[in-house]
């Protein structure tokens, strides 16, 4: 049998089969060429950017929402899914509750890349008004003093803080602490005086108008000295 022979019998094989096999790759290589196109799903926050000075964001709901995006092959892996949130101008907003429809006008996307679907497509907002309130500073004194001392006073400069927030979250704040003060850092028998922040409560929701520190000034009188003198 010569070599001609030996292939038009393996290519005689099995017809039926590699017709179909070269009608599917045929089919599926069509298909791509002509779409050329990949769909990616994620999920995203909601934010709400320039609110008015006066109000405030109590609640999203809800606060995510998932993408279905369309684009290039390829382009799933070169997006910055960090980076990406649907943003919502609040410019216009007033305090109540407000219902938004979530398009792709919210959305900032590398060109070339679509949006399909958005999950849910509305979202409620609860917008509150905000308020001011001007509150008493206290020191936070943690520790014990390496000498004996005699007295400690301690003052503030100012005494006061101006906070910002919604009037429910106000009520509950009657004061302010400065994050703490360590005395056994402190020298016998010296007055000490140093900038130190204020402490905001971390299940709050206020915001810290002014100081955004204090001055703190630190006075104690040595005991044993006191006790030489008597």
């Amino acid at each position: 049998m010569t070599r001609s022979d030996f292939f038009q019998r393996s290519l005689g094989k099995n017809l039926p089969l590699k017709g179909l096999a070269l009608v599917l790759a045929l089919t599926l290589w069509f298909h791509i060429s002509r779409t050329g196109r990949e769909y990616f799903s994620l999920t995203v926050p909601v934010n709400v950017v320039n609110l008015p000075s006066r109000l405030a964001l109590k609640r999203s709901s809800p606060d995510h929402a998932t993408l279905t995006l369309e684009g290039p092959p390829g382009f799933g892996q070169r997006l910055h899914t960090e980076n990406l949130s649907i943003m919502l101008d609040g410019r216009s907003f007033t305090q109540g509750h407000r219902t938004v429809l979530l398009t792709n006008k919210s959305l900032a996307l590398p060109t070339g890349v679509s949006v399909i679907r958005i999950s849910p497509r509305i979202v409620v907002l609860n917008l509150l008004p905000l308020t001011q309130k001007t509150v008493r500073i206290l020191p936070q004194l943690i520790g014990e003093t390496r000498h004996r001392i005699a007295a400690l006073r301690v003052r503030l400069v100012p005494e006061v803080a101006t906070i910002e927030g919604d009037t429910k979250g106000l009520a509950a704040i009657h004061f302010l602490k400065t994050t703490p003060i360590e005395l056994s850092q402190l020298a016998g028998g010296k007055t000490q005086s140093f900038n130190i922040s204020i402490a905001i409560p971390d299940s709050s929701h206020i915001r810290l108008i002014t100081p955004q520190t204090v001055r703190v000034e630190i006075s104690q009188a040595d005991h044993s000295r006191s006790i030489d003198k008597r």
